[in-house]
């Protein structure tokens, strides 16, 4: 019995799986818009608030998050919003109205929220910098792995039973998970923890500030733009199937490439990484940009995945060591910054919709990749280590 009460899980293996099912509940209502307008009896536009209000909720409460995460630990964090996004889950699944189904999605967008920056602060604080790379590595996979299952497994369950035992199921392993979350060793915090010092030092930082930028040009190009290369290709008359098929080279990619960088991260400068990553995105624009077929989007998207393993994965762990002094706040503001150039990539991808004007936006985008490249490339071979210098 005294055993079983000292049991403690590895971090280095339930935190990936955190971050992958919360990006499974990020991807779930994707696909189940027009089955849940349907059963709710509501117009799809109204229902797709499901989503954005998601979204929003996901970036604002990180916020909220970030702070809680210097007063209470990351472990607490980490398991109070699990067993708030779990209800969320259920709420969701029993919700009678459209207006009830919306709440319990901002709910869980605003519960999982804590997540990422946790997980980054809680290796932050408990790997050495060496080790961080293969962390990163895993998240990235976790990551990918669970947009992949949330997206096509939402689907095919809401298809052949309802869309309602997608949430009970999600709720079911969703509790499970905040057990497993609760018995993590809490790590030592070897900084300041109060909130003004926090900010007075991410304000004072040359490199976080930069950083910010760059994880804001990342997030535009990575996430906003590539969200919409399965429309661009049905403006030229390509179906669903073959446009949503041909952009899961990303996941996949990511999945291949992020796994074999832990083989080669201890050889190569992570400067070289990210100089790799974001030429990997410069091709990807200028193959969009050339042509929009079947083919040119495959391409494209999976180089976007080479870009997002190699520099995403390299970013994160150059992030966890610039914030050191004020990890918790540092690696929020990360996150938030990750969103916000989804957001504005989301805004340009809905422009080119509007106006017909992919070709332009990735003619465009060739000069942001080229940015992230040489930014995160340059920046990265001048940065000295705060914890190993």
């Amino acid at each position: 019995m005294a055993a079983a009460s000292a049991w403690r899980p590895s971090p280095t293996t339930v935190l990936p799986l955190a971050i992958f099912w919360s990006t499974v509940d990020r991807a779930l209502a994707l696909p189940m818009v027009p089955t849940v307008a349907h059963d709710l009896h509501a117009d799809v536009v109204t229902t797709g608030w499901a989503i954005t209000g998601y979204a929003l909720a996901y970036s604002a409460f990180q916020l909220l998050w970030g702070p809680l995460q210097t007063r209470w630990g990351r472990v607490r964090v980490l398991w109070i919003s699990a067993a708030i996004g779990t209800a969320a889950a259920v709420a969701s699944a029993l919700a009678p109205t459209l207006p009830l189904f919306i709440a319990a999605r901002i709910l869980s967008g605003g519960s999982w929220a804590a997540t990422f920056s946790a997980v980054l602060v809680y290796f932050g604080d408990t790997l050495p910098v060496q080790r961080r790379p293969g962390a990163m590595s895993n998240l990235a996979t976790a990551a990918a792995l669970g947009l992949g299952l949330g997206t096509l497994g939402a689907a095919a369950v809401a298809e052949w039973i309802s869309w309602r035992w997608v949430f009970a199921g999600f709720a079911l392993v969703g509790a499970a998970l905040t057990l497993v979350l609760a018995r993590l060793p809490e790590p030592a915090r070897r900084h300041d923890e109060r909130l003004v010092p926090q900010l007075g030092r991410i304000v004072r930082s040359p490199w976080m500030l930069a950083l910010y930028l760059i994880t804001v040009l990342e997030g535009t190009l990575l996430i906003g733009i590539y969200n919409f290369l399965p429309q661009a290709l049905q403006q030229t008359g390509e179906g669903v199937f073959v446009s949503g098929l041909v952009t899961a080279a990303f996941g996949v990619t990511v999945v291949i490439v992020s796994q074999a960088m832990k083989l080669v991260h201890a050889r190569v400068a992570p400067w070289a990484l990210m100089l790799t990553g974001g030429v990997a995105a410069v091709a990807a624009f200028v193959v969009l940009a050339i042509a929009i077929t079947p083919g040119s989007v495959l391409a494209g998207a999976a180089l976007m995945g080479v870009a997002w393993a190699l520099a995403h994965t390299t970013l994160q762990s150059w992030m966890t060591d610039a914030a050191t002094p004020a990890r918790a706040m540092g690696l929020t503001f990360f996150s938030i910054s990750l969103m916000l150039g989804g957001a504005i990539g989301a805004g340009l991808g809905q422009a080119a919709v509007d106006h017909r004007a992919f070709p332009l936006l990735f003619t465009v985008s060739i000069a942001g990749a080229a940015g992230f490249a040489l930014s995160g490339g340059i920046g990265r071979a001048r940065y000295r280590s705060v914890e190993s210098g």
